[in-house]
């Protein structure tokens, strides 16, 4: 049952990453349930948020009953944040985290607070290696592009451009230019990060941009290894080179729409729902309780992710100039997953499934 008050976000209301901190206060609250009441004010409790200050869903999670006067204290030395239900003479204090609310007053207290949104801006599907490297090069790349008034979409634009780069690099033939593919690739991986964090900073983030950021993440892939076969084409390969390359052509067009044939079955019934990555995630949950061969399966679309696939790039390129290696790579992880998907099909449908109805649930919570 969506809760609703009364919000009140005190004059004067500063812009904050692209509008006024009253809209985003809004957005904040429309986010976490809330129906916000405009024109009856004495009839619905009444949130007061003094002015510059910048509210989280946290502090919405936190709000007590609302009867009499509740003074919110997010951070000493700030104005109380205002609470105010039925009965005027009881008056009360509590105390709330301190992520709870920001101060925006000044451009200092601004990037302040952009710089720890920016901290808690990660996904809860990060892995290891995103959570603890990616993010710490993304971060500041989208505090420096946040500030300059790059749109979300303009930084997955930027992203496919930079790996286009990498692409263009894979199709020459000397050892330096694949060393330097490689790098691009990988920095293509770190710079994916920015237009989530961004979305996210700027409350915009949706299913549709999700779908966007992993369409163009995909074609970027394949880009890039369209690069590789070409320059694999360049430096000479045999008949067998040319039968892999073949297969992974093919091969790596044909998984992907078998892949999303796997999410359709998965997602009857909860088509509304999106889920980042959703046979990844289906494979690992499948993992934890199947066999060693599914375990091994997790482990290779780990490995596929960008942020991991990428760095793998790197030692190739330093060990070999043979695009033909990237190939055989490539090849030979397709051949493993879609053997994989057939043999555990079952399994993997039955996580997926799970997991569908369990983001559902969450969903009407």
């Amino acid at each position: 049952m969506p809760q609703e008050f009364h919000l009140i976000s005190e004059e004067p209301s500063p812009r904050f990453l692209g509008i006024t901190v009253a809209e985003r206060n809004a957005r904040v609250a429309r986010r976490a349930n809330v129906l916000i009441d405009a024109g009856r004010r004495g009839e619905f409790p009444t949130l007061t948020v003094p002015a510059g200050v910048a509210i989280t869903s946290k502090l919405i999670a936190l709000l007590p009953p609302p009867h009499g006067l509740c003074r919110l204290r997010w951070e000493h030395g700030m104005a109380d944040i205002e609470w105010r239900g039925a009965g005027a003479a009881e008056t009360s204090m509590m105390e709330v985290s301190r992520d709870s609310a920001f101060d925006v007053s000044t451009v200092r207290a601004r990037w302040c607070t952009t710089w720890r949104l920016l901290q808690e801006s990660g996904k809860a599907t990060d892995r290891w290696l995103a959570r603890n490297f990616d993010r710490k090069f993304s971060r500041p790349l989208s505090f420096v592009f946040v500030h300059l008034g790059l749109t979300p979409n303009g930084a997955t634009f930027i992203t496919f451009l930079i790996g286009l780069t990498s692409a263009w690099l894979m199709t020459q033939t000397s050892h330096a230019t694949m060393i330097a593919g490689a790098i691009v690739f990988w920095f293509a991986s770190i710079f994916d990060g920015v237009d989530g964090e961004i979305a996210r900073l700027k409350l915009t983030d949706s299913a549709w941009g999700e779908k966007l950021d992993t369409a163009v993440d995909q074609v970027t892939y394949l880009a890039v290894f369209a690069g590789i076969m070409i320059g694999a084409w360049r430096q000479g390969i045999g008949p067998l080179g040319w039968l892999v390359t073949l297969m992974v052509a093919a091969g790596g067009p044909l998984l992907l729409l078998w892949l999303r044939n796997f999410e359709r079955e998965a997602a009857t019934g909860h088509r509304e729902v999106f889920v980042d990555k959703p046979v990844e995630v289906g494979i690992n949950k499948a993992a934890r309780a199947g066999a060693p061969a599914l375990q091994i399966a997790a482990c290779v679309f780990t490995l596929f992710r960008r942020e991991s696939f990428s760095l793998v790039f790197i030692p190739i390129s330093l060990w070999t100039d043979r695009r033909a290696v990237f190939i055989a790579v490539v090849g030979g992880a397709l051949l493993f997953v879609a053997i994989m998907l057939l043999v555990y099909r079952e399994a993997i449908q039955r996580a997926m499934r799970l997991m569908y109805a369990e983001a559902a649930d969450q969903l009407t919570a």
